[in-house]
């Protein structure tokens, strides 16, 4: 069985969630013993690696650039017309797109295509009125063959917006990549509440501040520390301010090392967003035995289960009263982070590229 693979995310991602999926499932489904994978990474910038695995693969077409933005739309150019040709000369069986873009309709082969969230439909306000990407995937996701949702709560919103047969859709779950080592001492000589990942929006990073800030009991106690998202803004800054937590409220960025410890001594993480499509920072907390205040909507009571303590993301209430029953009950703390760990366990990439693959074969057999 022939399978290929395009560059689209790893032509618009250095590092991220939908170009780490793509690497967890390239890599084991070319290990697979009755897979022939092509892989065109094209002109590229992703840093996950994925060329050095490329003599497992059949055929392989990658360059990496320097992460220029002027060189973008020329890349996106070349691109298409390496793809075209590299596609006919692959003749798969299985064309599994990285992204949504409108490329290689004239291919033969059965279609595959992944959907992660409908953020962009769902929170159209968070995103440029130009956007295409919400058009771009209804029409990927009407012409391909079988569509893949990385959870029950995705594939509901996504027949729920684009109707289509929903025999036509499979579930195929993520899992946690982040196993760096944690060893070593805290990186902050105070106990924190963590909050990891982008912050805007209906990541709802406003109403972590806003709780925290407002409760005497948190910031007494502990202070607020954010991971990767990009620097404070003048606007939190602001906020940061208004809420009466300066100097509390701190932002670390790093690699996986980094990341890793503070999970490992993290009181908890809180994770507060409106909407998920998965929620991988789940995974990777209970990895690290860091307990779990999360929001009780769309897909994270799914991968979380008895795992976490959930809250109304709506509710500044809500939010204190989970964060204080987390932080100031050792009992409750140490049940959670025991259902954490066995509940990250149940998530396996191995599993996640075996039902792909089998998924791949009903369709080649149909």
């Amino acid at each position: 069985m022939r399978v290929l693979f395009d560059h689209q995310t790893f032509l618009l991602q250095r590092y991220g969630g939908i170009s780490r999926y793509f690497y967890e499932l390239i890599t084991r489904l070319a290990a697979l013993p009755d897979v022939d994978l092509d892989l065109f990474m094209g002109i590229h910038i992703n840093g996950y690696g994925l060329e050095k695995h490329r003599e497992r693969f059949r055929r392989f077409c990658g360059f990496r650039r320097p992460e220029l933005p002027h060189l973008l739309t020329l890349s996106l150019l070349a691109d298409r017309l390496l793809f075209s040709r590299f596609a006919r000369r692959s003749a798969p069986d299985i064309y599994h797109p990285t992204y949504f873009y409108p490329i290689a309709h004239d291919l033969k082969a059965k279609r595959v295509v992944t959907v992660f969230d409908m953020i962009y439909e769902l929170y159209p306000g968070d995103y440029l009125p130009d956007d295409v990407t919400a058009p771009n995937k209804k029409e990927a996701v009407r012409r391909a063959d079988a569509v893949v949702c990385i959870s029950e709560s995705t594939k509901r919103d996504l027949l729920r917006l684009v109707p289509m047969p929903e025999e036509k859709v499979s579930v195929i779950y993520l899992a946690n990549s982040l196993t760096a080592s944690a060893d070593g001492p805290s990186l902050f000589d105070f106990p924190y509440i963590l909050f990891v990942g982008k912050r805007g929006g209906y990541k709802n990073f406003a109403r972590v501040l806003e709780a925290y800030g407002h409760s005497p009991r948190l910031r007494g106690d502990f202070h607020l520390v954010c991971f990767g998202g990009g620097q404070f803004g003048p606007s939190e800054i602001e906020r940061i301010k208004g809420v009466g937590v300066e100097g509390k409220v701190h932002y670390v960025a790093g690699p996986d090392e980094t990341l890793a410890r503070l999970y490992r001594h993290a009181s908890l993480l809180v994770y507060p967003s409106m909407y998920e499509g998965f929620g991988v920072p789940l995974l990777e907390a209970m990895h690290y035995g860091c307990p779990v205040v999360v929001s009780n909507t769309s897909s994270m009571p799914e991968i979380v289960g008895e795992g976490g303590i959930y809250f109304d993301p709506n509710s500044e209430a809500e939010l204190t009263a989970a964060l204080e029953k987390v932080l100031f009950s050792d009992a409750v703390r140490a049940a959670i982070t025991d259902a954490g760990r066995g509940r990250e366990a149940l998530f396996s990439w191995d599993r996640c590229a075996r039902e792909t693959c089998d998924l791949y074969r009903s369709l080649v057999n149909s």
